[in-house]
């Protein structure tokens, strides 16, 4: 099972969904958010969800590299791409819970100078 998370906003944030679901779900924001993708994080958001669709497709809220001064932008474009996602994929309920964890995602847990993680373990 893979969970997606935001362990900031305590344990009852949780999604847990099997591995082959994970990466689907992944895939499938990563190709929603693309669409959409305009300026140089969107599109760096676009290539790290990719990266972890094929190598460790769970994420917490909090891993996603969201800059202070831009939140809310950044906030709303996920959300956005998960929605767009949920319409149009297999896996609505959890594209739809998944990005409830992100809009519930609070601005006070974004630390300045928060960076992509590139290197993900399985």
């Amino acid at each position: 099972m893979v969970v997606f998370s935001d362990r900031r906003a305590g344990g009852g944030a949780e999604l847990w969904v099997s591995f082959t679901a994970a990466r689907a779900i992944v895939r499938a924001a990563a190709e929603a958010a693309r669409v959409a993708a305009e300026d140089r994080w969107e599109r760096e958001l676009v290539r790290w969800l990719e990266l972890r669709a094929e190598t460790a497709p769970g994420i917490d809220v909090g891993e996603i590299a969201w800059t202070p001064d831009h939140f809310e932008r950044q906030r709303r474009f996920v959300v956005d791409a998960l929605e767009r996602a949920a319409r149009s994929g297999q896996h609505a309920p959890a594209l739809l819970r998944w990005a409830a964890l992100v809009d519930a995602h609070s601005q006070a847990f974004v630390q300045f100078g928060r960076r992509w993680s590139w290197s993900v373990t399985v």
